[in-house]
């Protein structure tokens, strides 16, 4: 995978904000259902206890409540309900007899907050307030039984000396605003809701061990569908990058079928992708000028080279006609001849840019036939030691290499290419040349002992006009137009060019070709010996 694909960047980031996203909406929610959960079980706490609130009572009522609490609730170990009673000069009326030990009863003081707005309503008796007790069918003044039947634990206390009865007539008495924490206690948690009247204050505890343990599977429970929401949200942000990247794969696609014979591409519009509208017409206009450009080049290159031939030939034949009736020896024929010299190395640069126009047009005619090219890069070679004697020439060819081309133009490429490596040699170096067949190619190696080719001018050196021996420029003839003349015929007779890797000591140009199919060489070899006999 790559690190550096605009689609996987997208893909990560997306991915990566959604799944904060999705960690931050859980953890908000969470915490949103843990309050919600835990505002209940305060209102539930608050409902239970302020009912007793509405008067001023004594330590046999609170016994009484009590006792009404271990009937609904059960009071099987361990304890869930804690309750605790403080008048307001701080001393207790009432305490569970289950109180833990380690839980002092001074750290819950006096309620002191603002008493709420007090209520209206018509003078009646108050009630004990939910829950209700006495429970059904039981003396007002025995205690309840346990749910199993069995006596209960405790027994209603003999009236304090002195102990005023509760008044139960009149308005009920305002109340102060409640408060609530949670404290662990032996290694439990508890919820404590401190209610109060003017007179009194009542702590109501509840064991909340289970609503923990609750919440804890709730949260293990998103914990571990995390891991999946988040591959979930990674792979829909992947299809998200790959389709939202789709136009742009379209025109990556369309611009690698541009060439020189593929300047009519374009790209449909696409009307459900707005966005990309405007990239995609520019692209169309770019192509439209590139293609108007490219087709008035290549016909100006084509005609220019094409009426050129004319007046060359004529020239050539005057400077001919001159140097016929120059006297020998004379300085009127030294420069006729040097003007030939010229007007012949003028006639091939118009020749190789008139085939270059022709190749960039697409309209490179090939006269294709069987060629034997074991013979041809013979008799290059024969060439290449009669202009340079001074070199060694070696040679590795396969024999009777058989393919279809066209004659002309693949030995002129073979000259291009032979040429190059005597020019760009050094004195009393070697050039070597190689064919073989490797499946269904055919490889041409033409290498040289020359200075070598820079890796800056490797990318270049096929280049029009491009001469990578910057040294030798002034003193080497040539405008660059070999390499790409020969690059240009061998890719329109389906092969191509390339230069051979730096590390070789050698500077080396590999030419593919495709190969003859086994059956039309023998049919040729057939033909061949037929005519002969």
């Amino acid at each position: 995978m790559n690190l550096n694909s605009f689609r996987l960047k997208i893909a990560l980031l997306s991915g990566l904000i959604t799944g904060l996203l999705l960690v931050g909406t859980g953890v908000v929610l969470w915490r949103i259902s843990y309050q919600f959960n835990l505002n209940r079980l305060d209102r539930e706490i608050l409902n239970l206890g302020q009912g007793n609130l509405d008067r001023q009572y004594g330590p046999i009522h609170y016994q009484r409540f009590e006792g009404a609490l271990a009937f609904i609730f059960g009071q099987d170990p361990p304890r869930s309900i804690l309750t605790l009673v403080r008048d307001q000069q701080d001393k207790v009326i009432f305490v569970s007899h289950h109180w833990p030990t380690n839980l002092s009863e001074a750290s819950f003081p006096p309620l002191r907050s603002p008493l709420l707005p007090q209520r209206s309503g018509p003078s009646e008796t108050s009630t004990m307030g939910p829950p209700q007790w006495p429970p059904p069918q039981q003396p007002r003044g025995e205690p309840p039984p346990r749910r199993d039947g069995s006596p209960p634990e405790w027994a209603p206390p003999q009236q304090l000396s002195g102990e005023q009865p509760a008044r139960r007539e009149g308005p009920p008495l305002p109340r102060r605003v409640p408060r609530f924490e949670t404290r662990v206690v032996d290694g439990q948690s508890w919820r404590f809701g401190i209610m109060g009247n003017p007179h009194n204050t009542l702590v109501l505890g509840m064991n909340i061990e289970q609503f923990n343990a609750d919440m804890g599977r709730l949260r293990r429970a998103c914990l571990l569908g995390l891991p999946a929401v988040l591959l979930l949200a990674g792979l829909s942000a992947w299809f998200l990058a790959h389709r939202a990247l789709r136009p742009v794969g379209v025109l990556a696609c369309t611009a690698e079928r541009v060439t020189a014979r593929g300047l009519d591409q374009r790209i449909p519009a696409m009307p459900r992708d707005q966005e990309f509208n405007r990239l995609i017409t520019v692209f169309n206009e770019m192509m439209d000028r590139l293609e108007k450009s490219f087709q008035q080049a290549t016909r100006f290159s084509a005609d220019a080279s094409h009426e050129l031939k004319t007046p060359l030939a004529r020239l050539q034949v005057e400077l001919e006609q001159a140097l016929e009736s120059a006297p020998a020896g004379s300085p009127q024929q030294e420069l006729y001849s040097s003007l030939l010299e010229e007007i012949s190395h003028l006639k091939a640069i118009v020749q190789k840019l008139l085939l270059l126009s022709l190749a960039d047009a697409g309209r490179l005619q090939l006269r294709g036939g069987p060629v034997n090219l074991t013979r041809m890069i013979e008799n290059v070679i024969e060439d290449c030691q009669a202009q340079a004697p001074t070199l060694r020439v070696e040679h590795d060819l396969a024999t009777d290499v058989q393919i279809t081309a066209d004659a002309d133009l693949l030995e002129q490429a073979m000259q291009n290419l032979a040429s190059n490596a005597v020019k760009y040699n050094q004195p009393n170096g070697r050039i070597c040349f190689g064919l073989a067949r490797h499946g269904d190619r055919v490889c041409v190696r033409v290498a040289n002992t020359g200075p070598g080719i820079s890796p800056a001018d490797r990318e270049r050196v096929f280049e029009r006009f491009y001469r990578a021996d910057q040294s030798h420029s002034g003193q080497v003839e040539g405008i660059g137009l070999g390499l790409s003349l020969c690059r240009e015929i061998l890719r329109a007779h389906g092969g191509d060019l390339e230069l051979g890797a730096a590390d070789e000591p050698l500077t080396v140009f590999v030419a593919w070709l495709p190969a003859m199919r086994e059956s039309a060489a023998v049919n040729q070899k057939g033909n061949a010996g037929g005519e002969g006999g």
